[in-house]
């Protein structure tokens, strides 16, 4: 009876946590912009501060894990931080273009397309915001 129990608790966890409202491709936003297959110039986002590349890929777990961080970062600096996001399995000359190591990478360029900042792994949101806001005051200095 008592591992009746303990397998019935077990099932509805499992259950539960596969539970989802949206649909994959509606969780999408579109201020993210996907470059999964496409082979594009990574630095060519113009009029923006900063193009903040997500190297990664969608069935990486760290990788999902940033997903909503990229979204939020997106939506805190509209027009003025230009977030890509690059599926490594689906496109793997960005990664060898960037030298990527370890996936998730985050990649930080300038308007020139320089890289500023780079990070390996997952990269908690109020740690990039930290670093941006810290890097776009002192382009206001300049």
């Amino acid at each position: 009876m008592y591992r009746l129990l303990i397998i019935m608790i077990v099932l509805m966890g499992l259950v539960a946590c596969g539970a989802s409202n949206e649909r994959p491709e509606e969780q999408q936003n579109e201020t993210v912009t996907d470059n999964t297959t496409a082979v594009s110039d990574s630095t060519s986002s113009q009029g923006y501060k900063v193009t903040f590349l997500e190297l990664g890929a969608e069935s990486c777990i760290p990788c999902k894990m940033m997903q909503p961080v990229l979204r939020e970062i997106a939506a805190i600096y509209p027009g003025v931080v230009d977030v890509i996001f690059h599926d490594l399995y689906k496109n793997r000359s960005v990664g060898q273009q960037y030298g990527v190591r370890v996936m998730p990478t985050q990649i930080f360029l300038d308007a020139q397309g320089k890289e500023f900042y780079r990070h390996e792994g997952f990269f908690p949101k109020d740690e990039i915001v930290s670093m941006l806001d810290e890097y776009l005051a002192g382009l206001e200095r300049k």
